[in-house]
């Protein structure tokens, strides 16, 4: 067999391996972490050198594949038959009942490389999730090609591995459930496909059954599996009707006559395949989910209906409204999610373009070439009528076409439209969902590009030209994904560093077990995983009542009521605040309460709850057994520099008005810049500056230089201040309410002006004073005593251990 032959014999095979090359390649750049400078590079590396995970829902996945590792089951322990995590949400904890496919299949890959080289299971969780997105290409390109050609399938390979939504979360570093949500719908939808499409009662059969076990892969992998299941039964149904009773078609006939009870099926194909997938799915996803999880499973499309409202405010703040995923996407961000424009446009070209294939078509055929007369002589013309020259004529016949592939783009049709849709309705819940928008849209997107090589064949008669014109199209469609995927590849950053990662170390080695670390939720997987101690709250645990008390203990300026709450928090959970709302019927009556007593001592607390607010003194013992435990659970609380930039959440949690049902945001200089208007100029904060504007003149205040100024004197700094923020002519845009300076371990604190809304805060570091604006409110909460100063003065606050940007406080009541 010749090398051309062999090319074609094996041309999809290879088109396959160079479309999972080139997406898992440009995976694979993110372990270089490009976007963190050389000389900084192994800050962010553990001692092997591996990246620290890109995000921290990946620590909460490589901890439950540890624990499965260690003991068979996720969680710490089982309750009742109940798989628990008591690392999460303590003390209580949560169910560790959660889609097992990705610490299944990380356990598998784990046991498989350690046959060949001992590899450390941080390694395989580092890499398994750029491996199994980069396998999406191979149904995309199989099912499109199925549908139109190589050039289509090319196209939809590309799109769907390199989704910019998809790709943010799969690339090398992000162990993540992501990964699968390309993947295992392709192959439902795929095999679902295959089944409709073949006329062998054998096939059909097979491909059915593998739907159906693909659907049960997609229960163990994510719990949105339900949205494709319907979309499928969705998709059968509707298609039936339609080509019955809209089209008119005569039932699809099967190449194999049925006997028996089957022989109902031999005029009705589809139907067959609809049953097979329905029957065989359902038994196969009842054994794994039980009948009741899924049945409650196949009732979530209500509670997705109600995300938006979950969002909203309650009686205590929603936690879900200051997570990014659940905002409502603008039109731009769909379009840059799914990979520009053209892939935008042609996704929904491709559903016009099956449209337009089911037109009536038209044949040209060759009819018998005319005898001509023999030409009379010049200058005699024939007036009777002109001869025709033609030596060929077309005639237009009408040929209508009912076949199979007619049936087929009619299924096409219902099937993506339906599709598109789901996943539009599903983005006005959350930008989350432009992930799965990514898809049918990638996929009809390949098939707009294949069916334009028909047109390209009809009007280019050279297969070169053709090929060459292919070519251009399929890479202009994929420039900007494979150009977006390369930019966030080399743009990665590590979620944590060894900063973080030693002071977890420490406390892993030098705190009992029963310790539990009390911080904003966003690190709480990556300290359960690497320190090994319980959390207060985390990722998955995130939208309780502890979101309010923990920005609450950041927030206030008293020391006790922090102390009080942590303890509370550390040793019930919410206990006392639940507890509370059952005696008042009033979430804003319980924390005025615990807002008394926290900070107080036991009969104190006691005496208020019985005097102040009426409760009986069986209801106070009852109360007091949660916020004043006898032996309170050992606590530490971590303050770090992610947390500056967090402050307008955690302030607005912790300042969280029950009566008007909302917050106020508070913020540090880097945080997101709000303006105000301070003597008729205005104010801006945030990007690690004081920026006043006046007069269209931007002044910065930022980073002073005060290599002259060798001493703390207040106004010998103001004057400082006032030649920074100046608008040219000397005048100073704006004073603090507060000027704190700290330098030589020495802090002085002095009040400029009682009608500003902002304070500043100057560090001395190397004669360098690094300013720090914040509004008034900030400047005497605990997390900037904790924090910023080092914890001076504080008595129920003991600094254990600090790193750069990080500092562990043990707590004392």
């Amino acid at each position: 067999m010749s090398a051309k032959e062999l090319l074609f014999k094996y041309k999809s095979l290879i088109i396959i391996i160079l479309l999972f090359l080139l997406v898992f390649s440009i995976r694979a750049e993110a372990a270089n972490i490009g976007g963190v400078p050389d000389q900084m590079k192994s800050y962010y590396q553990d001692q092997t050198g591996l990246p620290y995970f890109s995000e921290m829902d990946s620590y909460y996945n490589f901890r439950l594949t540890q624990d499965l590792i260690n003991h068979g089951y996720l969680g710490d322990t089982k309750i009742n038959g109940t798989q628990w995590d008591l690392h999460s949400s303590y003390p209580a904890g949560k169910s560790a009942e959660y889609p097992p496919l990705i610490a299944y299949l990380t356990e598998i890959g784990y046991v498989i490389v350690n046959i060949f080289a001992k590899v450390p299971l941080a390694t395989v969780s580092f890499w398994i999730g750029a491996f199994i997105a980069s396998l999406a290409v191979i149904p995309a390109y199989l099912l499109v090609k199925k549908i139109t050609n190589d050039y289509g399938g090319i196209t939809a390979g590309l799109l769907v591995g390199l989704a910019p939504s998809y790709f943010a979360h799969t690339f090398a570093g992000f162990f993540d459930t992501d990964m699968f949500n390309m993947l295992i719908p392709l192959l439902v939808v795929m095999f679902f496909v295959l089944s409709f499409l073949t006329n062998n009662f054998r096939n059909r059969t097979i491909y059915a059954s593998l739907a159906a076990i693909s659907m049960l892969i997609f229960t163990l992998a994510w719990q949105g599996w339900w949205y494709i299941y319907y979309l499928i039964i969705a998709s059968a149904v509707i298609y039936l009707i339609v080509s019955k009773y809209i089209f008119h078609l005569k039932p699809k006939q099967s190449t194999e006559g049925l006997n028996g009870r089957l022989a109902w099926f031999n005029d009705k194909p589809e139907v067959f395949s609809l049953i097979v997938f329905l029957i065989l799915s359902m038994i196969l996803m009842a054994i794994s989910l039980g009948v009741t999880g899924l049945l409650g499973a196949l009732t979530e499309p209500i509670n997705v209906n109600q995300l938006q409202a979950a969002v909203q405010t309650t009686s205590y703040p929603n936690v879900y409204i200051s997570v990014s995923e659940l905002q409502i996407p603008g039109i731009s961000e769909i379009i840059n999610g799914v990979g520009g424009y053209l892939p935008f446009f042609f996704g929904f070209f491709g559903v016009i373009a099956l449209c337009w294939n089911l037109r009536t078509k038209k044949e040209k055929k060759e009819v018998p070439e005319k005898k001509t007369r023999k030409p009379r002589r010049r200058g005699k013309p024939n007036r009777r009528r002109k001869e025709d020259t033609e030596t060929k004529a077309e005639k237009v016949i009408i040929k209508p076409d009912i076949g199979d592939q007619k049936r087929n783009y009619i299924f096409y049709i219902v099937l993506f439209t339906i599709w598109l849709l789901i996943t539009i309705y599903a983005m006005t819940k959350g930008v989350r969902f432009i992930e799965n928008f990514s898809l049918p849209i990638a996929l009809s997107a390949g098939i707009f590009v294949g069916l334009l090589y028909d047109y390209i064949k009809d009007h280019v008669s050279n297969t070169s030209y053709q090929t060459i014109v292919m070519a251009i199209i399929v890479i202009v469609v994929a420039f900007s994904p494979v150009a977006t995927a390369y930019g966030i590849s080399n743009a990665v950053v590590p979620g944590t560093d060894d900063s973080m990662v030693n002071s977890l170390d420490w406390v892993k080695n030098n705190t009992s077990n029963n310790t539990i670390i009390t911080s904003w939720w966003d690190y709480g997987h990556l300290f359960t995983a690497v320190a090994d101690r319980p959390v207060t709250f985390d990722g998955s645990s995130q939208n309780s009542p502890r979101a309010y008390w923990v920005g609450k203990a950041l927030l206030t300026s008293n020391e006790t009521l922090s102390a009080g709450i942590l303890r509370m928090l550390a040793s019930s959970g919410d206990m006392a605040p639940l507890l509370l709302d059952n005696y008042t019927k009033s979430s804003g009556k319980s924390a005025d309460i615990l807002s008394s007593i926290l900070g107080a001592d036991k009969q104190t607390a006691l005496t208020i709850m019985t005097t102040t607010y009426g409760l009986t003194p069986e209801q106070a013992q009852n109360v007091v057994q949660y916020t004043h435990p006898d032996n309170p659970t050992p606590d530490v609380l971590i303050t770090s520099s992610d947390m500056i930039q967090k402050a307008g959440w955690w302030s607005y949690f912790g300042s969280w008005n029950f009566t008007s049902n909302n917050g106020t945001n508070y913020q540090y200089l880097t945080a997101q810049m709000n303006s105000t208007t301070v003597n008729n100029k205005t104010l801006l904060i945030g990007n690690n500056a004081v920026v006043a504007q006046a007069n269209g003149t931007s002044i910065s205040a930022g980073l002073l230089n005060t290599n002259n100024i060798k001493t703390n004197d207040t106004n010998q700094i103001l004057n400082q201040i006032s030649t920074e923020l100046t608008t040219g002519n000397g005048s100073l845009v704006i004073q603090p309410h507060k000027l704190t300076i700290i330098s030589n371990n020495t802090i002085t604190q002095t009040v400029v002006s009682n009608s500003s809304q902002y304070s500043i805060l100057l560090i001395n570091q190397n004669n360098t004073y690094i300013s720090v604006a914040m509004n008034k409110e900030l400047e005497d909460s605990m997390f900037t005593r904790l924090f910023f100063m080092g914890g001076a003065g504080l008595t129920h606050f003991k600094s254990m251990y600090g790193q750069p940007g990080v500092m562990v406080w043990g707590v004392t009541y």
